[in-house]
């Protein structure tokens, strides 16, 4: 299990978007969105993106979902849980996870 930082060093812009842009996840996917690792700054890029969307799985329609939920200035990239490559990357590269769903 993850532990959650919120990076206070950010901007409160950003922190503020991803707060609701997280609300809105946790509407759509009801218990599917498992983690949300956001990069410091948003004009920070891993794979193009600044926001790591980690669902139980991944669907087709689900990038329309998250794509329609993100404010300006989100480029989330949507994974699976499984794809540890990708949310160790996005840590390394000085992400902070600002929501995980419990899964222990």
């Amino acid at each position: 299990m993850y532990s959650i930082t919120i990076n206070l060093k950010s901007p409160k812009g950003w922190r503020d978007k991803l707060s609701a842009f997280i609300d809105r996840l946790e509407k759509e996917f009801d218990g599917r969105l498992k983690l949300v690792v956001a990069l410091p700054n948003p004009d920070d890029r891993l794979y193009e993106s600044n926001v790591l969307v980690v669902l139980d799985e991944v669907r087709k329609e689900d990038s329309l979902l998250v794509a329609s939920a993100a404010p300006e200035d989100v480029s989330p990239l949507i994974v699976p849980q499984e794809d540890e490559g990708a949310i160790e990357s996005f840590k390394m590269f000085g992400g902070r996870i600002v929501f995980e769903e419990d899964v222990g």
